[in-house]
């Protein structure tokens, strides 16, 4: 990240290709009692966070959103369907003159979604379960590609790019200012989330001694988006990644 307390440091920053990097912190309507609040004040401090950062580096001129198909108006409206918060956070930008770009590559994204799936279902072979998984791997890496090859030639010289990310595996060019917008509150959703899990199994566990059905159940959030687009089920209760 770059020094944001030198003066010479942060006035060469605008002259720089930049990118605000967000995590892409999915909504979630089954989850348990205290997600919401800590969902929306998360999205609350990444927007003062995004807004301390065009004060000291740019102000943002394109947006890239994994997961979200098309660009323009299209693109709003997926994300308003998906993620209200998220789309606020955007929104704001767009009505400020920055740009929605196309990031994803519909016919990829739709690959990794559907192997994705196919991933999820149990299979009798292990051959057949090893050549889905390859067909997964391969479509993934492809996807990859498209996205970074999308940042290197997206950003434009001087310009600022608000990055909704999901992915910890995208490589960004060199010459690219990287800044991880990271409120405490993402942390503090991060071990709400562990802690309620944590509960959830612990008391399946008790109750599974007793001889008795668990007296809660992990939402059907548990099957959740991750950050290719795929489906995850780990048993336990987690937001979108």
């Amino acid at each position: 990240m770059a020094d944001e307390n030198s003066g010479v440091r942060a006035g060469s920053l605008f002259t720089r290709r930049k990118a605000y990097i967000v995590q892409l912190i999915q909504p979630s309507p089954h989850a348990p009692d205290g997600f919401a609040e800590r969902f929306t004040a998360y999205w609350k401090a990444v927007d003062q966070q995004v807004s301390g950062l065009e004060a000291k580096a740019g102000v943002v001129g394109r947006i890239f959103a994994e997961g979200v198909l098309g660009r323009g108006d299209d693109a709003l409206l997926m994300l308003q369907q998906t993620n209200p918060e998220a789309h606020r956070v955007v929104k704001a930008r767009v009505d400020a003159g920055a740009r929605f770009d196309e990031f994803e590559d519909g016919e990829l994204f739709g690959e990794v979604v559907d192997w994705g799936r196919c991933l999820s279902v149990p299979f009798v072979t292990q051959s057949v379960a090893s050549a889905v998984s390859a067909s997964y791997q391969d479509a993934a890496m492809r996807r990859q590609r498209h996205l970074e090859k999308r940042l290197a030639e997206g950003i434009e010289e001087s310009e600022a790019v608000l990055y909704l990310s999901g992915s910890a595996d995208i490589t960004f060019p060199d010459d690219v200012e990287r800044f991880v917008v990271a409120p405490p509150e993402l942390d503090q959703l991060e071990r709400w989330v562990r802690e309620t899990n944590e509960t959830i199994r612990r008391e399946a566990e008790q109750a599974a001694a007793r001889g008795e059905q668990p007296g809660k159940e992990p939402p059907p959030a548990a099957q959740a988006k991750d950050g290719r687009g795929t489906t995850t089920s780990s048993g336990l209760w987690t937001p979108g990644t």
